[in-house]
């Protein structure tokens, strides 16, 4: 019984955690709507009877549908449609978050993987005739802007020390978090913690570990300078990392089992930390990271390689963005 419940979770867990836009994407996204003139009010879809004065931020339903937005002013009224398309998180989240088709044949049953503008703003020429321009997402840093990040690594490379020698480990999952501080309009710094495994698999899911097997750890800290490119943002600085081996054994004792350690190796290393991000959406971004370590810090310290090299999916929050102070001169 205990191998059904077993069974039973696992492919939950497969329906659940390997769709992206279905985890995290809600069922409607935010539209600003703004305009460049007075007076003007609109209507989604054709519920008429909600007339919205602008500018307005509204909660609408996403779909494969294009949005119409009938827009009102004076003797003007016309209708624009909004053009829907698939969202970031569907088109690149499944990709990169190691799941790949069986995720993409999940959200495809989900409008939750549509999207439509963050922004767009109406727009009256001096003839009077109506037109809609999306505003683009990104904002530029700034000085003293704050971002929160959290981040899934998925794809996590070890190359450590196993006690016996030096080899590799290759896995999935845990989480990292950190903040960054833009001490100009494009550069900060950011400071991280993480905690990597090796995991089978890139979602949560019960797995049984039988006979003879081994696992591989790592947390690390980093302080870094940053810069940003367009889409692009791209670290470099210091980090420790300190990793863990384990060799385990797994023996049956009907109706239980016993789980022993037969070796483990832990070691404390220094070393440099890379890290490029493109910004797939707002909040959400692509990432490759790379830290080399050549110092090994235990009783007797010495120079010895290793690394670990993981992607992650990255969510980026702003938690403080100062006003612009607007020039009287």
């Amino acid at each position: 019984m205990k191998k059904i419940n077993e069974i039973i979770i696992f492919l939950l867990s497969i329906l659940v955690f390997t769709s992206c836009a279905t985890i995290i994407n809600e069922k409607t996204t935010e539209l600003k709507i703004l305009s460049n003139s007075d007076s003007v009010k609109v209507y989604i879809n054709d519920d008429s009877a909600k007339l919205y004065p602008l500018p307005v931020k509204l909660d609408v339903l996403r779909s494969e549908e294009n949005l119409k937005i009938t827009a009102q002013k004076d003797s003007v009224h016309k209708q624009i449609e909004v053009e829907s398309k698939h969202s970031a998180i569907f088109l690149w989240g499944n990709l990169f978050s190691g799941v790949g088709v069986l995720g993409y044949i999940v959200d495809l049953t989900n409008p939750k993987r549509f999207t439509y503008p963050e922004k767009i703003i109406i727009d009256f020429d001096e003839k009077g005739i109506l037109s809609l321009n999306p505003i683009p997402w990104f904002r530029e840093p700034q000085k003293h802007l704050v971002n929160l990040k959290f981040s899934i690594p998925e794809g996590n490379h070890f190359y450590l020390n196993k006690g016996y020698g030096y080899g590799t480990a290759f896995g999935f999952m845990l989480a990292t978090a950190g903040f960054e501080y833009y001490f100009t309009d494009k550069n900060c710094l950011s400071m991280n913690a993480g905690l990597l495994t090796d995991f089978m698999l890139p979602f949560p899911a019960p797995v049984d570990q039988w006979g003879d097997y081994n696992r591989s750890f790592a947390y690390y800290g980093d302080i870094k300078v940053g810069s940003d490119y367009k889409r692009l943002h791209y670290d470099a600085g210091l980090q420790f990392t300190k990793t863990f081996y384990i060799e385990r054994k797994t023996i049956e004792l009907f109706p239980e089992y016993i789980d022993i350690l037969i070796h483990d190796k832990t070691q404390n290393n220094f070393g440099f930390a890379f890290s490029t991000y493109y910004r797939v959406t707002k909040n959400f971004n692509l990432g490759l990271n790379y830290y080399p370590s050549f110092l090994v810090l235990d009783s007797h310290p010495k120079l010895h390689y290793s690394h670990l090299l993981f992607f992650d999916l990255l969510f980026r929050f702003e938690a403080y963005r100062p006003h612009k102070i607007k020039s009287t001169k």
